[in-house]
């Protein structure tokens, strides 16, 4: 028993030697850790879950600027710069809520007499069995020198991106994929972007001209694999719709030898394009003129014409000809009179006669300019020249014709107004006598309604209105006072072009005639009447005391007593005793006739003298019994020639009776 104690405690003493041993190990392994935590430029920090310090190293005095003691119990936010802060406490919080157990965060430090340096911290951190946060150790390292190196990187880069985004041209630079990789301001335009990020890693079928992303991607890797493609010229599609021309280069990127991509530059050559086309085009428009186009250096020698000069003056070419060699001799003073006003900056037009290569006479208007270097210098002449040769026969002809027209005009005895579609007077022309109803200034540029009388007005704009809808010519007659005295017109509207045209005839003597003969004529036709009437009811004496009126034709009731009123004149001036009616010629009796002939009877009787009625046909008389007729007061016989006996016979009778009588007294 005794000896086993002795083993175990043999044994637990070298179970302790060795314990202290290790002890002694640790202690002495702690105290060159602790020497070389302490001795290290390097600040190591604890914090505790509250990130209050509760270990600092000594080099806390250089980078907080106090001693490690002062530091311990401070919050270790106290240090970071304010602009950091936020940042700071961000991250701490985002990587415990996530359990991360290191983390590497950048931040700047401020010292205590206010000097900031740049810190890079690894952060490990410490969580209890339940994951809650028990503390953070912290090495900090001072990046001052890669902060410097980083931000002189950044300038370089800044200036770098500054020349770029200044280049006239457009720069753009993609991986072998053809993703973009960065780019200038003037590509971020055509694109449509902002930001150099928005371009970064898309590519062209991304972009506004994704229509044309093909072939641009054929184009970037025939350059990769073969080399470079200058002066490519290729349309592009901006953010906006427009389509724009380029001039494109681009070249392998390379890094070390190895191509990593493409680098590409263009420049918008839309404007020259477009010079290009309008020169082509101007040239095509001077090769084609009409009229003959020249170019003369200073020496006045043709250095240029177009094909209508040639063929305007009969020459197969014109170059090497001086213009005063082709100018008719009358006009070189004038020649050099338009060199002159060219030279001092005018731009003269005036009229130059040519020689033909056949000795004729080409009559032209030419407009001549100076053609100056980029120093303003004389280099040339260059003028215009249209043929109006025939024009100015044409002027002669028209002016000819003009003078004849006015002529016509003026022998034209009418008035004549032109007035606007509106009703403005725009011009006259008077008539052979003078006479107006208002002086020129008084109407002229005048509305109708303004200037003449109501009526007149009313009546001209009535005409004017039914002309611009009907567009037919209207005629009209008024009456105006024209030097107190009545004068009557007959007018014609009709359109002149856009104006109204209204020809006016002074019709006062036409109308004073037709008056004058209408007179005349109603009294011719008033002598008719009465001669017609004479002849229409003829009374004949045929013996004495006997009258007779034969009636044909219709009776009406003028008639009826025009026959009255001579068949009782007729009684009266032949004191007949027996008036004789014949209606032979009346083919129709009705009541209204019967009773004219039964009035008639009447008056007669009262003049002492009796009717007797004969030309009676079968028709009349059963008309007559038909409507009641009373024929008491007349004789019917049924031919005038027995009307006649009767009245003889009666005329007779009546002789002897007084004879008789006569005797017997």
């Amino acid at each position: 028993m005794d000896a086993n104690a002795a083993a175990d405690t043999t044994a637990l003493l070298a179970e302790c030697e060795r314990l202290r041993e290790r002890v002694a190990q640790l202690e002495h392994d702690l105290l060159r850790f602790r020497t070389i935590v302490e001795d290290t430029d390097l600040l190591i920090t604890e914090v505790d879950a509250n990130g209050l310090f509760t270990y600092v190293n000594h080099a806390a005095q250089r980078v907080f600027g106090y001693p490690p003691a002062e530091c311990i119990g401070r919050s270790s936010l106290e240090f970071v710069h304010p602009d950091d802060l936020d940042d700071a406490r961000r991250a701490f919080v985002e990587h415990v809520q996530r359990h991360d157990h290191s983390f590497v965060t950048e931040n700047r430090v401020v010292h205590r007499n206010g000097a900031v340096s740049h810190k890079l911290w690894s952060i490990t951190l410490h969580y209890d069995d339940q994951g809650q946060i028990q503390r953070a150790t912290s090495i900090a390292y001072d990046i001052g020198a890669l902060h410097r190196l980083r931000s002189e990187l950044r300038e370089s880069r800044t200036m770098l991106q500054l020349v770029i985004d200044n280049l006239p041209q457009a720069v753009f630079w993609k991986d072998r994929a053809s993703r973009f990789l960065g780019c200038n301001r003037r590509f971020l335009a055509d694109a449509g972007l902002t930001s150099v990020d928005d371009i970064i890693g898309k590519t062209d079928f991304d972009m506004p001209w994704k229509d044309q992303a093909s072939a641009y991607q054929t184009d970037d890797r025939a350059v990769m694999e073969q080399g470079p493609k200058i002066n490519i010229e290729e349309p592009l599609t901006r953010s906006d719709g427009s389509t724009i021309w380029l001039r494109t280069s681009k070249v392998p990127l390379q890094r070390d030898g190895e191509v990593i991509g493409v680098l590409g530059m263009y420049e918008d050559i839309t404007d020259l394009k477009r010079q290009e086309n309008e020169l082509r085009t101007f040239k095509l428009l001077v090769e084609n003129a009409p009229d003959g186009i020249g170019i003369a250096d200073t020496n006045m020698v043709l250095t240029y014409t177009n094909p209508a000069f040639a063929a305007m003056l009969g020459y197969p070419s014109l170059i090497g000809k001086t213009v005063p060699a082709i100018t008719h001799p009358d006009d070189l003073e004038k020649l050099s009179a338009i060199a002159q006003q060219v030279a001092q900056g005018d731009t003269p037009r005036e009229t130059v006669r040519y020689l033909r290569s056949d000795g004729s006479v080409v009559t032209v208007q030419a407009s001549a300019l100076a053609l100056r270097d980029g120093h303003g210098n004389v280099i040339g002449y260059a003028s215009i020249n249209r043929d109006i040769t025939e024009q100015l026969h044409v002027e002669e002809n028209l002016r000819a014709s003009e003078q004849r027209n006015r002529a016509l005009l003026n022998a034209i005895p009418d008035l004549m107004f032109l007035i606007s579609h509106d009703g403005v007077f725009l011009d006259y022309k008077a008539d052979s006598s003078g006479d107006l109803l208002l002086p020129p200034e008084a109407f002229l540029n005048k509305k109708v309604a303004e200037v003449l009388p109501p009526h007149l007005a009313e009546q001209v704009l009535t005409h004017m209105e039914a002309l611009q809808r009907t567009h037919e010519i209207q005629t009209y007659e008024y009456q105006v006072l024209i030097n107190d005295q009545p004068r009557d017109f007959e007018a014609r509207m009709l359109f002149s072009n856009n104006d109204i045209l209204v020809v006016s005839r002074d019709v006062t003597k036409q109308k004073r005639a037709e008056r004058e003969r209408q007179a005349m004529q109603e009294q011719i036709i008033q002598a008719q009447q009465a001669a017609l009437r004479e002849l229409s009811t003829p009374l004949m004496p045929i013996a004495d005391g006997v009258v007779a009126m034969p009636i044909i034709g219709t009776i009406d009731t003028m008639r009826a007593q025009q026959i009255m009123e001579v068949l009782l004149q007729g009684i009266a001036e032949h004191s007949a005793e027996i008036a004789i009616l014949d209606i032979t010629g009346v083919k129709v009796v009705d009541t209204q006739v019967a009773g004219a002939l039964i009035r008639a009877a009447q008056a007669a009787r009262m003049l002492g003298a009796r009717v007797v009625l004969t030309g009676i046909s079968p028709e009349i008389a059963q008309t007559l019994v038909h409507i009641g007729a009373e024929m008491r007061e007349m004789v019917a016989k049924p031919t005038l020639q027995q009307g006649i006996a009767y009245a003889l016979e009666q005329r007779v009778g009546n002789h002897k009776g007084e004879k008789a009588r006569g005797f017997e007294g």
